[in-house]
């Protein structure tokens, strides 16, 4: 049986073998990472570091609720007992899934390239498809291997969750999937994933084909034509993935509402409301500029749905916002677009992804790093670069990036509160919160230390605070703005 020819996937030279798996020894050459060994240990040790990292963090939360036996002072007559209590569970429940996650991350991890996982998926590859000499073809067919791999890869954390943790914090039968349920979930998703990454690496596969060196540039160039594309397309259409969207009617909202369009300079006329079905987070979106401004209120967030009692299923009745807590919310969040926080937001994403691929570019034609995860000199598929890169090599930066993003998202928090009190809403911006809050029932309390590698927005205790020190006329301290 003769072996197909195909490609290296860097050099274009011509080979005529299968691959196979390099077998590297535990000591190193030289003490050097251009050595594979050296290599491995070393992206394995940022691995464990990082994922320790975030272990401790999570330890500090769990530590956190099981010290905390009753509702903050700020919840009394909101919060019962009981209702802490079940928030708490389920808060310690999601916090030591997270843990665990980690835990099994850093095991496979130095297991996939100490074992040679990776190299075995791509052998795999060349085995099934020996009669096609095309590079492309093999790095799709890579990659669906690959992501049928990374959706199996989360079993463990997933029967974790159903055989340990769900018994031990009593979970409700009436609102837990089945073991089989989650299987059969698990196989729909493999589809899924294998629908969505297919077109994608085939077009940044064409893009590293035709870019060369700068290939990056090409692919951040792409990522951000995109974005723009989309934010247009939101702002012109809405979104049409969340539900209907209807223009605000007249009514006593849009009458408390018009004063907060006219204090933020906001054309009533580009309110849409958008009729949800199975989204739980009552909350709006704005964004946009010159003519097309957009502000889209999800119909949970209005009272009652904006709808009458007889309309609505039991459970919806009393949810959401009174119009003038509607407003004070509103006029929140169209203080973060007048503030520009969004474009902000967008220029800091887009400027750290750029760095994110100048370096992903400069460590992606690495040989050593594919030599380190067990490929041979001469043969590795050009697609699971982009994977070590993230998963070995950037760990550092990823930790110390989204440490700094996520700080100035709160910050944004902090600053449209401020401008929010600044207009007079600071009574009902706080009663907003807690009715939400209360509508929820999430677990109050977050380690601050937690708080800053893994929520997005301050707790609503530290916004609270916030505005009781604003009215108050003191200063808020650095260390609670981090």
């Amino acid at each position: 049986m003769s072996d197909v020819l195909y490609q290296d996937p860097l050099q274009g030279e011509p080979f005529g073998q299968i691959p196979t798996m390099n077998s590297l020894g535990v000591i190193p050459k030289s003490i050097s990472l251009t050595d594979p060994v050296m290599l491995r240990h070393a992206l394995c040790l940022s691995i464990l570091i990082r994922n320790c990292f975030h272990v401790y963090l999570c330890w500090r939360q769990l530590r956190l609720c099981k010290r905390s036996q009753e509702p903050p002072f700020q919840m009394l007559g909101i919060m019962s007992q009981a209702t802490f209590d079940s928030s708490k569970d389920r808060e310690m429940r999601a916090v030591e899934l997270e843990l665990i996650r980690y835990i099994f991350d850093a095991i496979l991890s130095c297991l996939e390239l100490y074992c040679g996982v990776f190299p075995y998926l791509w052998k795999l590859t060349m085995k099934w498809y020996p009669q096609i000499n095309d590079d492309m073809w093999h790095n799709l067919v890579f990659m669906v291997i690959f992501s049928t791999y990374m959706v199996v890869r989360t079993m463990p954390s997933v029967l974790y969750d159903k055989t340990v943790l769900e018994p031990y914090y009593g979970a409700d039968p009436e609102k837990v999937h089945t073991l089989v349920g989650l299987l059969c979930a698990s196989a729909f998703l493999i589809v899924l994933v294998q629908v969505a990454l297919i077109p994608i690496t085939a077009i940044f596969l064409f893009i590293e084909g035709k870019g060369g060196w700068y290939f990056v540039l090409w692919i951040w160039g792409f990522l951000f034509v995109l974005s723009i594309v989309s934010l247009l397309f939101f702002s012109l259409f809405g979104a049409p993935c969340l539900g209907k969207n209807t223009k605000l009617s007249d009514g006593n909202l849009r009458k408390e509402l018009n004063r907060v369009f006219s204090d933020l300079e906001f054309p009533s006329n580009r309110v849409y409301v958008v009729q949800t079905f199975h989204i739980t987070n009552a909350t709006a979106y704005v964004w946009g500029c010159c003519c097309c401004k957009r502000l889209i209120v999800l119909d949970n967030l209005i009272y009652n749905r904006g709808k009458p009692a007889e309309e609505l299923h039991e459970h919806e009745i009393g949810l959401g916002l009174k119009d003038e807590q509607v407003a004070a919310f509103l006029a929140h969040q169209l203080a973060h677009w007048r503030r520009y926080h969004f474009f902000k937001s967008f220029i800091m994403v887009h400027i750290s992804l750029l760095i994110y691929l100048l370096l992903f570019g400069t460590c992606y034609r690495q040989q050593a790093l594919y030599e380190a995860a067990g490929f041979s000199y001469e043969f590795y598929p050009r697609i699971v670069g982009y994977w070590l890169v993230y998963k070995y090599v950037m760990p550092l930066y990823l930790t110390i990036t989204n440490w700094i993003i996520l700080y100035i998202i709160r910050h944004f928090e902090y600053s449209a509160d401020k401008y929010t009190w600044k207009l007079g809403y600071s009574e009902n911006l706080k009663s907003a919160l807690l009715k939400l809050f209360s509508d929820n029932y999430l677990f109050p309390l977050v380690d601050h230390s937690y708080l800053m590698w893994h929520r997005v927005r301050p707790s609503i205790m530290q916004r609270l605070r916030n505005l009781q020190r604003l009215e108050a006329g003191s200063r808020v301290t650095r260390l609670e703005l981090i």
